[in-house]
């Protein structure tokens, strides 16, 4: 331990991470702890309408400081650079210089960017729906405001992201051809029936559709496929999958293909328990009772989590594992439609399916309730709850009556 306070120190400023810290400056504040949060951004960013702000639609981009304010939580924005596990320390580059800040915990919330590195071409070409870089959603933005009438916007990615990004460019861009280009098929990933609603929605809006087609580099004319053809398209949104930086992969901690950090049930790292994963760097090497994927509800549980986890040891008390329910799903397909759907209590579409304006007010209340949940908690610490923490007892207890039943026909009885 560091003499003197206990020193936390959480990478990341989404939701998670903030979550993280301004609930352990609340639950802690009566012990001897210094809290400090290190972010690259000296604002807070709204993820989930990232795909408004590249037509020029406003959205909240609060101060670091005015999330934090109030609470006894240090910010300093830098962006980490190595992680020292054994030594307990991070080191961070800000405009002053390189810094290195230790810890006794450390909440790793570094989240997850749009993969870039396995196409050939994706950095130097391809916009993507980030908050920063020479090609994020804001040099898109500049960017879709010089296309001509005969220009077209082709969109890598057949997942929620490319397809938001694909109906709100070309609800704001009418006459410009959109192409969504998916290397499996669109809208896929929540089955058959909401994938019918997606589709419905693309066609209505005259986006045309080119599934099952992998891309094989990227241009600044267009992308080339593995069978030769070559697509032109004079902006290229590339909306791949998702990737965690390699910070703790470099720092030989253990990670899965996507960069996420392993973690034990209580969010702890595999290899050093005094390293909290929350959010989409966290990859739980138990099942929960529930599928854990990148979500800005799973970011505010495991950033609770990771909080009461850390308080709980400094306080002596027992940990609690990762356990939760899924409540809904609503994904945006333009500014006038959408599709939303229950999905309690383990992420499968369950019930009526919300569409155009009742399902665009009802993600906009999640989305705006999302962020409320971080105000909230700031004023009021431990606040935040969710539903479903015994589905990992369950879990464990199915698991282990099916071992149970499964050993003694290995024993040969």
């Amino acid at each position: 331990m560091t003499k003197g306070k206990t020193k936390i120190l959480v990478l990341g400023g989404g939701y998670a991470g903030v979550m993280a810290a301004l609930r352990l400056a609340g639950k802690t504040r009566r012990l001897q702890t210094e809290i400090t949060l290190v972010n690259g951004l000296n604002h807070f960013v709204e993820r989930l309408r990232l795909h408004e702000t590249v037509v020029g639609k406003q959205t909240r981009q609060p101060a670091m400081t005015e999330m934090l304010r109030g609470t006894a939580v240090k910010f300093v924005q830098g962006w980490a650079t190595a992680i020292a596990p054994e030594a307990r320390t991070v080191t961070i580059s800000t405009e002053a210089g390189t810094q290195t800040l230790p810890y006794d915990y450390l909440v790793y919330a570094l989240g997850s960017r749009i993969e870039q590195q396995r196409v050939p071409g994706v950095e130097e070409h391809a916009y993507l729906l980030d908050a920063f870089g020479e090609r994020s959603a804001s040099a898109l933005q500049t960017r879709l405001a010089t296309l001509r009438p005969a220009d077209s916007v082709l969109v890598a990615g057949g997942g929620a992201t490319g397809i938001e990004a694909a109906c709100e460019i070309k609800a704001k861009h009418p006459q410009t051809a959109v192409k969504l280009l998916s290397s499996g098929d669109v809208g896929g990933f929540k089955g058959v029936t909401i994938q019918t609603h997606m589709l419905d929605a693309l066609a209505e809006q005259g986006i045309e559709l080119l599934e099952n087609s992998p891309v094989a580099s990227v241009s600044e004319t267009g992308v080339a496929l593995p069978d030769g053809r070559f697509l032109d398209a004079q902006v290229t949104v590339w909306c791949g999958g998702f990737q965690v930086p390699d910070l703790a992969k470099v720092a030989g901690l253990p990670v899965n293909r996507q960069n996420q950090l392993l973690v034990d049930p209580f969010l702890r790292s595999t290899a050093c328990d005094t390293i909290y994963a929350v959010g989409d760097a966290a990859s739980p090497v138990e099942d929960p009772g529930t599928p854990v994927r990148m979500s800005l509800l799973v970011a505010l549980i495991t950033g609770a989590l990771a909080a009461d986890n850390i308080t709980a040891v400094l306080k002596q008390k027992q940990q609690k594992p990762l356990s939760f329910a899924t409540y809904g799903q609503a994904i945006a397909l333009g500014p006038e439609d959408a599709v939303g759907f229950n999905t309690f209590p383990a992420d499968r579409p369950v019930g009526p399916i919300f569409r155009r304006k009742t399902a665009v007010k009802l993600r906009n209340f999640f989305v705006w309730m999302l962020f409320a949940f971080l105000r909230i908690e700031r004023r009021l610490p431990g606040f935040f709850f969710w539903v479903g923490q015994g589905r990992y007892a369950r879990q464990q207890r199915k698991i282990k009556r099916l071992e149970t039943a499964v050993s003694p026909l290995e024993s040969g009885d």
